[in-house]
């Protein structure tokens, strides 16, 4: 594991770092999952989002960010080129390596991630995590910060029981 990826626990909305990321699609739809709650965290993100995808400028593997009025960066990386379960791994890292670009050129600290990709994106979560450490070790100046929920069925780490199955007494 790259040392700049560290893995937190709870709201990602509670990150320190000036920007959070989250998969989408480039139909314009934030519908569902984490998309939808980031959309209603942070309503000013979703019209830049919307003309991005209608315009044809957000392709898939690429990145959207967006400044909201809060003060935090929104990263928006498109994993899906649809909504449902079609996220690719080749985009989620292509999303992710713009993001770290983005990073750097702004000289931001660095941006949080949720599990990306691994809900309603149908894709195995230790396949995602490591194509996210693979980007990751290639930007060791730029933090990232994947988080889960307290609840999450799947492990964290790779080979390491999860808090929510921990909970659970599951292993």
């Amino acid at each position: 594991m790259s040392s700049n990826l560290t893995h937190r626990i709870g709201d990602i909305f509670t990150t320190e770092l000036p920007a959070i990321g989250h998969g989408v699609n480039v139909y314009g739809i934030m519908g569902s999952g984490i998309a939808v709650i980031v959309r209603n965290h942070f309503p000013d993100i979703f019209e830049p989002y919307s003309e991005a995808c209608k315009g044809k400028t957000l392709l898939p593997g690429g990145m959207l960010p967006v400044l909201t009025k809060e003060g935090p960066w929104v990263f928006n990386l498109a994993s899906q080129d649809r909504p449902g379960p079609n996220a690719h791994i080749e985009w989620l890292e292509e999303s992710t390596e713009a993001s770290f670009v983005f990073a750097e050129e702004n000289k931001l600290e660095g941006f949080a991630l949720p599990r990306i990709g691994a809900g309603i994106g149908g894709l195995v979560w230790a396949d995602a995590l490591a194509a996210l450490e693979k980007v990751a070790a290639l930007h060791p100046n730029t933090k990232l910060e994947i988080w889960s929920l307290p609840d999450a069925d799947e492990p964290i780490l790779p080979g390491k029981t999860g808090l929510g199955q921990l909970l659970r007494g599951k292993s």
